[in-house]
């Protein structure tokens, strides 16, 4: 029966670094495309660019930013929750303005892809590296005190 626990758990491990490089190619590769294109989103949604597109290429620079974040913590699991909150809080907190800016501005319902392929499908992963961190913390308190 331990044997079984500790194999998902490095399962799990393993799982948990691929997704997190994943999910840092993928943040990398967004940023720079906002960076270098920052009216793309607004073309494929069909409306008006802001009138100001650096804000457009600041924020491409930050999701580039989580994404070095995300490669740092899948080299080191254990040793970096903090970043792991800072982008669940990003991944959370996204959607929320996002669907509080559709309700109250003219942005329209399809810029939801956004969201979905940014945020809403890595969310079931940083809930997955809490459940693991917190299971992995307690592992080793329960280990240290024998």
């Amino acid at each position: 029966m331990i044997e079984l626990a500790v194999t998902s758990f490095i399962k799990m491990e393993k799982l948990l670094r691929v997704v997190l490089r994943v999910a840092a190619v993928y943040n990398i590769c967004w940023g720079v495309l906002v960076v270098l294109f920052p009216n793309l989103l607004f073309q494929l949604w069909g409306v008006p660019p802001i009138n100001y597109p650096f804000i457009m290429s600041g924020l491409g620079m930050c999701i580039g930013l989580f994404g070095y974040g995300y490669w740092v913590v899948s080299r080191d699991l254990r040793s970096y929750p903090q970043l792991v909150i800072i982008g669940f809080l990003g991944k959370t907190l996204g959607p929320i303005g996002w669907v509080w800016t559709v309700f109250t501005t003219d942005l329209p319902l399809r810029s939801m892809w956004t969201n979905v392929f940014n945020d809403l499908i890595w969310l079931p992963f940083f809930v997955a590296y809490f459940v693991w961190y917190r299971r992995q913390r307690s592992a080793l308190s329960a280990t240290a005190g024998r």
